[in-house]
């Protein structure tokens, strides 16, 4: 109970985002003639600076479970071809199955990952997560740029699809970052300090469009896809993916890195990525919101299963 009461207050500013930017979409502060220029500042802006910053700061030269690092990065491969193949075949509407296909694979695990290695294993385990992290996280976003583009109903070219993924916003900071990285090249704090300040505005701010673009008319709407969606991020992925991790001898910090990149909410920065490119923002928003309070009961009871069968101790 200790720990799910902590984990509560961590991830609390993440619930009063999103209900403060219900509450200025209620209000008319936030029309609804801003939801989709809103999002795309959000995305070009804010969520490409905290990329940037978070490739261009992670120490990627720390050791690390290389094992770990490969059976991570070839799930996410696995769940992002299954999801685009399920939501292909089972949701008509394009734009809502870009979204689909991504809930089975793009977690919140940016900040997940943190919270809970803190919380369980002190400050001195956050560096195993943060090491997953700096891996998965800019794929996730890389995949969502060619699930968009892949789902768009446009039948582009594979040319054109190649040009528009590699100048979207989010590929180019992480490549950007990933070059200096390899060159250890250090830009100058006059300017990754207002890079730093973008890049802070990057949790906040997608989870306040959130809140704005989530209504209740259109959970009704949308609730059976919504309910689909969420029991596929929450339950059917870690279901699969957690035993395959136990089988590969996974245990304690990393086997806890693995279940909440595989078990956690729905990523913040989704709705805001899907009314710039096209996809269902409404139901990436709705997602966000229900898997975000759903996965503080999914994450808790998982955790409690694990140390009570003996694979994780804390």
């Amino acid at each position: 109970m200790a720990v799910f009461l902590h984990t509560f207050e961590k991830l609390f500013p993440l619930y009063f985002f999103i209900a403060l930017g219900a509450l200025l979409a209620r209000t008319g502060v936030l029309p609804k003639s801003m939801e989709v220029p809103l999002s795309r500042f959000i995305f070009i802006s804010f969520i490409s600076a905290n990329l940037f910053v978070s490739v261009y700061q992670a120490d990627l030269g720390r050791a690390v479970d290389a094992r770990a690092l490969v059976f991570a990065v070839i799930s996410v491969l696995l769940q992002a071809v299954f999801g685009v193949w399920y939501a292909g075949r089972t949701v008509k509407y394009k734009p809502a199955a870009s979204i689909v296909a991504q809930s089975f694979y793009r977690t919140n695990f940016g900040l997940h990952g943190l919270i809970y290695a803190g919380l369980l294993y002190g400050a001195e385990s956050v560096g195993a997560a943060s090491i997953l992290i700096a891996a998965t996280v800019p794929l996730y976003n890389i995949l969502s740029v060619i699930i968009f583009e892949f789902m768009s109903g446009r039948r582009p070219s594979p040319k054109s699809m190649l040009v528009n993924v590699l100048k979207n916003p989010v590929v180019l900071s992480v490549s950007a970052a990933l070059l200096l990285q390899l060159f250890q090249i250090r830009l100058p704090d006059m300017l990754m300090n207002p890079l730093g300040q973008l890049a802070a505005a990057g949790t906040p701010l997608p989870l306040i469009a959130a809140g704005a673009a989530m209504t209740f008319s259109g959970l009704r709407a949308k609730g059976r896809l919504v309910a689909r969606a969420a029991l596929i991020r929450l339950i059917w992925v870690p279901i699969v993916f957690i035993p395959a991790a136990l089988l590969l001898g996974f245990r304690d910090r990393t086997l806890l890195s693995i279940l909440v990149a595989f078990g956690g909410p729905v990523a913040t920065p989704l709705p805001a990525m899907a009314f710039d490119l096209g996809g269902d923002g409404e139901l990436a928003a709705q997602l966000v919101a229900v898997t975000l309070v759903l996965s503080l009961f999914t994450l808790h009871f998982s955790i409690l299963l694990l140390e009570g069968l003996g694979f994780i101790s804390f």
